[in-house]
């Protein structure tokens, strides 16, 4: 058989590429042409078989010679199918995801089913389109570039198995209470992450303050300004620039009302606001855990049914952007129109790089709805294809302009301060509700005022805010953040964080599982027994982001052919058995 098989990752991967590829004829899983076999995985066909090659839970250090794999559960018939083909062709091209996970999967099946033929590579970023498939398989690329990604990938496996089976099996052996304890590289890290808030908002002892506010007879108000230098911006969500004590709060707004004052300083400034950008995986959890409460987990499976059923593109994506070809704005343009957005078409090929940026692709674009008209969706899937649906109408709407006026008023020898919005032009707000404006009476400086009333009024210091879901996603993405070490937060920004869009939401949901987090409504809280964890390692690497940062660095080198698989899981095995001489000492 002379014919080619492509290897894709998924089922609804593989009906995209036969869109693009001429007529095909359904199989027992797979699909063929005169040309081509298109068959598929279901992401992760194999894993790691801890059974086999760990032994008992009481082995450890366990580090085998050969890493032995298993199929996932439902995964040995779509496997066996795969290899029988595989035997029948001489060249295969892996149409993957074009990332590291992607190439983990294709190349493991490959390996387990002893194909020595030609591999070549089809690697595209973009929404797989008849055009943009077409385009790709005219550019296919030799399998052995990407060699030293799958390296990259099988080392970051590897080295996650080491550390998780080896310090789980120490701590739950040092603790010895009977109950199995789970230590992970990202996980462990997001558990320290909501015990120090918590630790915060328990030993929070509330401060007491007071501002002073003064209502003056052309209808506005103003706050004292405590500490004012010539030049400074007060911050009107941060009143540190207003708080006094008591007495000296009482006296100020006693000396002030019914006292004579003047508009010493009106500034007004226009401001321009562009639309939010795309949705990401974890910018849409966020979003509809903010306005409906949905776990993140929820709404990744919802996003995925939506994919299922064509309506919005790969959800699994860390992206914001959207491929900068002419085949993708066409596509952009058909989404619009099937949208009833015509009118919008024209802004496709003007917005430029605030959408479409091929240097800010990462393993898939940002997710867009498809031009596919909707039927009648469940509620949850509704709501969240219309958050999807507004953030990239939105993305193509015009800017909001609003002014924003800051007014100084004295007053004898102290000054309030006020701030006003008012609205321009509402743009993309318009389908956003609460573009709220703060409108203030015409005033201008110069203009003589009267206190016609002053108070002091009590306020108190508050805690940090419990982590909700959105919240937790948003600093396991921007995990840089904890980090002091330039350049490994700079390690961590360009590979947005910790975790990935596609396993954030199951971190969440181990973290809850294993019972060291408790989910009340939108709070996620540690339990006693997420205490006792996180502090037994918090002073350990294992419980920092700088561990998954350092080696993001060391897997990227491997890519990058500058480091090997050997050196870094010889670095990994020293870490561990370092790791458990420390949890052993502490017995």
């Amino acid at each position: 058989m002379n014919k080619t098989l492509i290897l894709a990752e998924k089922p609804s991967q593989a009906m995209d590429l036969a869109r693009g590829l001429g007529h095909f004829e359904r199989r027992d899983g797979y699909l063929e042409n005169s040309k081509y076999i298109i068959t598929w995985a279901y992401g992760h066909l194999l894993e790691v078989d801890t059974e086999k090659i760990a032994g008992g839970f009481r082995n450890y250090p366990v580090f085998p010679e050969k890493f032995r794999y298993r199929m996932i559960k439902g995964g040995s018939k779509q496997f066996r199918i795969i290899k029988d083909l595989l035997k029948k062709v001489d060249t295969v091209v892996e149409a993957g995801d074009p990332g590291r996970e992607g190439e983990l999967i294709s190349r493991l099946i490959l390996e387990h089913a002893n194909f020595r033929g030609k591999i070549l590579r089809f690697w595209v970023s973009e929404a797989l389109t008849p055009e943009v498939v077409k385009k790709g398989f005219s550019t296919l690329r030799d399998g052995a570039e990407f060699d030293s990604l799958y390296q990259s990938a099988l080392a970051r496996q590897h080295a996650d198995w080491l550390v998780g089976i080896n310090l789980s099996r120490a701590f739950t052996l040092t603790v010895n209470n009977r109950e199995v304890w789970s230590i992970g590289r990202v996980q462990t890290p997001v558990l320290s992450m909501l015990v120090k808030r918590e630790k915060e908002i328990r030993e929070f002892r509330p401060e007491e303050y007071y501002i002073v506010e003064a209502y003056f007879n052309r209808g506005y108000r103003g706050k004292l300004i405590t500490a004012r230098e010539k030049g400074n911006e007060v911050n009107k969500e941060d009143d540190r620039a207003f708080r006094l004590k008591k007495e000296e709060a009482e006296k100020i707004a006693k000396e002030v009302s019914g006292q004579k004052g003047i508009i010493t300083e009106v500034k007004r400034k226009r401001v321009r606001e562009k639309p939010p950008l795309l949705h990401s995986l974890t910018s849409l959890q966020r979003e509809a855990n903010e306005i409906y409460g949905f776990k993140a987990q929820e709404t990744l499976n919802i996003a995925q049914s939506l994919y299922e059923k064509k309506l919005i593109t790969y959800p699994r994506t860390e992206s914001q952007y959207l491929g900068e070809t002419e085949d993708t704005k066409r596509l952009a343009s058909r989404v619009l129109e099937s949208l009833g957005k015509d009118s919008l078409i024209p802004r496709v090929w003007k917005v430029g790089k605030r959408v479409f940026d091929s240097s800010k692709l990462t393993d898939h674009h940002a997710i867009i709805p498809m031009p596919t008209t909707p039927d009648k969706l469940r509620e949850k899937e509704d709501k969240v294809y219309r958050l999807i649906r507004r953030r990239f109408i939105g993305a193509f709407m015009d800017d909001y302009l609003y002014e924003s006026i800051t007014v100084i008023t004295k007053v004898k020898n102290h000054f309030f301060f006020t701030r006003g919005k008012s609205n321009l032009f509402l743009g993309w707000r318009e389908l956003y509700p609460g573009a709220k404006e703060d409108n203030l009476p015409f005033l201008r400086e110069g203009a003589r005022v009267v206190v016609e009333n002053a108070r002091a009024i009590q306020k108190f210091t508050q805690p940090p805010p419990r982590y909700t879901e959105s919240s937790i996603l948003k600093a396991m993405e921007k995990a840089h953040t904890f980090v002091n070490d330039e350049n490994l937060k700079k390690v961590l920004r360009e590979n947005s964080g910790i975790g990935t869009p596609a396993t954030r939401a199951g971190i969440i949901e181990t973290l809850i599982r294993r019972g060291y987090v408790a989910r009340k409504r939108k709070k996620l809280i540690p339990t006693k027994k997420g205490f006792y964890l996180a502090g037994k390692v918090q002073e350990k690497e294992i419980a920092s982001p700088e561990m998954t940062a350092f080696w993001e660095q060391k897997l990227e080198d491997i890519r990058e052919r500058k480091n090997t698989y050997f050196s870094f899981i010889a670095e990994i095995k020293e870490f561990t058995e370092k790791a458990i001489r420390e949890l052993k000492r502490e017995r």
